[in-house]
């Protein structure tokens, strides 16, 4: 009968560090590139973001379904679904999931880590900015337009928050539009915020200060990091602000 006893605990044992190791790779905050779908996964519940409503799960996984169970909520996905194939790569930073009745898994949800990391994946580019002491406050006297220098893929690619706008070349006639679309109120000028990766050539980027400067708006606000001013720590949800040195 002790051994019998044994047994079973240590089964039931192996089997929960089995659970608890397959819930933690889910663990965290993940989102649909488009934003329009966020989820937050807790090992109790999973909240789902989807067009403003917010919809509460337990749920559970095997080594290839995911369950849940609506708590609070009609249903987190607007489908009268409980359970979902899933699959999540090596690295364990994309998920896919989809329904048993799809013959295909939905776009990749990606993990995740902090408002940076988030805003970066939104433009599909990853950039390593360089660091600098002494950094003021992007300015509120103008309004700052994003210019982007960084890689996809190992492909340098320069572009603004709009991908209409990838190339730069139009970057004339999109200041002012960008300009007069603000909400920050009626300001009579711009100023480009280059959010540019640590390794671009300074030739490169030369090439594009002179894109920008052929347009009405001289004033070019590099944006750098350091220990005090680490973009990494910023909560997932919170506004950037950047910090830099006016060139």
């Amino acid at each position: 009968m002790k051994i019998i006893f044994r047994i079973i605990f240590l089964v039931s044992i192996l089997q929960s560090c089995s659970s608890i190791s397959e819930k933690d790779k889910l663990i965290g905050n993940w989102s649909i590139v488009n934003g329009l779908n966020e989820f937050e996964f807790y090992r109790d519940s999973l909240i789902v973001n989807e067009l403003g409503m917010s919809y509460i799960n337990e749920w559970n996984i095997d080594e290839s379904k995911l369950y849940l169970e609506p708590i609070k909520g009609l249903d987190s996905f607007a489908i009268k679904t409980k359970s979902f194939d899933y699959k999540i790569s090596n690295n364990l930073d994309t998920l896919f999931i989809k329904r048993q009745t799809d013959s295909t898994f939905g776009p990749p949800i990606l993990r995740i880590k902090n408002a940076y990391d988030y805003h970066l994946k939104r433009l599909y580019l990853n950039i390593d900015l360089p660091s600098s002491q002494n950094l003021d406050k992007e300015p509120i006297s103008s309004i700052g337009l994003n210019i982007y220098v960084g890689y996809n893929s190992g492909k340098l690619i320069a572009k603004t928050d709009d991908d209409r706008h990838i190339d730069l070349e139009d970057i004339r006639f999109f200041s002012y539009k960008y300009l007069a679309l603000s909400k920050q109120g009626v300001k009579s000028n711009l100023h480009y915020n280059l959010i540019a990766d640590k390794n671009v050539e300074n030739t490169k980027l030369d090439s594009i200060r002179n894109i920008l400067k052929q347009t009405d708006f001289k004033n070019i606000f590099r944006v750098y990091t350091n220990p005090k001013i680490d973009y990494t720590k910023i909560d997932w949800k919170d506004e950037l602000v950047w910090y830099g040195k006016m060139e």
